[in-house]
């Protein structure tokens, strides 16, 4: 299963490297996409704790807004249609998961929690870098 999501760990790592900044905040937000990578890329899960929900959450939206701007453009010209099933399916997945992020810190039922576990939906079919 964990080898099934080396694209989007790949993704992760490509947008975080991609993404240069002196500012601290940006920085720490890249830091959360690399090690939940290399989680992903063991398990096809990760785990944030409660105080960083709110910076990985804008980080997953970055990711989404990246792929959507810049790189499923793309792949569309190109008539690549393996490439743009598994852009769509990063660009949901990481719009979910941010949400979800924000969700676990805003709601009554997960007060208590002082770290939340996320297992990735299913991945696409075959995926292969692109």
């Amino acid at each position: 299963m964990s080898s099934d999501y080396g694209f989007y760990a790949g993704i992760l790592r490509f947008v975080a490297k991609k993404t240069e900044s002196d500012d601290r905040e940006i920085r720490v937000m890249m830091g959360h996409l690399s090690g939940i990578a290399t989680a992903i890329e063991h398990s096809g899960r990760f785990v944030v704790e409660r105080g960083n929900c709110e910076s990985a959450a804008r980080a997953f939206a970055g990711v989404a807004k990246f792929l959507q701007e810049r790189i499923l453009p793309e792949a569309l010209s190109a008539g690549n249609e393996g490439a743009v099933d598994q852009l769509k399916w990063a660009i949901e997945t990481s719009l979910a998961l941010g949400s979800e992020l924000v969700k676990r810190i805003a709601l009554e039922e997960y007060k208590g929690e002082d770290k939340f576990t996320f297992d990735l939906p299913k991945a696409p079919t075959n995926p292969t870098l692109h």
